[in-house]
């Protein structure tokens, strides 16, 4: 694994929350030199916080505690606004949610590997040529 990562939702999620390949996802993110993100990221683990409250399956302290303490994690928090155009283009042109590209984006901006649990992001990375910019959880 690369010194520095871009670090996806599906992964943070397991830091948070138990879930698995929790373990794997901690210990990632302790190898990392450097661990970057769209700002997106906040938002989807807020997305899936309070998923987790309602279905009752996180009490909502330990959750709001994942959103508020999410970005401590991150050496970089990198705005959408420079990773929209690339985004919008990895999207369009193979069939990437845009969220998902925009980790993408991230990573081909930087010379990086995005961290996913993602096996369908991964996949479709693969298929879409682009299977050097993302490296599978395990």
């Amino acid at each position: 694994m690369p010194d520095s990562i871009v670090l996806d939702a599906s992964v943070a999620a397991k830091l948070y929350f138990v879930e698995d390949l929790s373990p794997a996802a901690s210990a990632a993110v302790r190898a990392a030199d450097s661990i970057i993100a769209p700002d997106l990221l906040l938002i989807e683990l807020a997305s899936v916080a309070s998923k987790r409250v309602r279905r009752g399956t996180s009490p909502i302290g330990p959750a709001r505690s994942a959103v508020e303490s999410v970005g401590d994690l991150l050496d970089e928090v990198t705005s959408m606004v420079d990773l929209a155009p690339r985004a919008f283009d990895l999207a369009v042109e193979h069939g990437f949610s845009a969220y998902d590209a925009s980790y993408l984006a991230l990573a081909e901006a930087r010379g990086l590997r995005v961290l996913t649990a993602d096996t369908r992001l991964v996949g479709r990375a693969r298929d879409a040529g682009l299977g050097a910019l993302v490296v599978q959880l395990e």
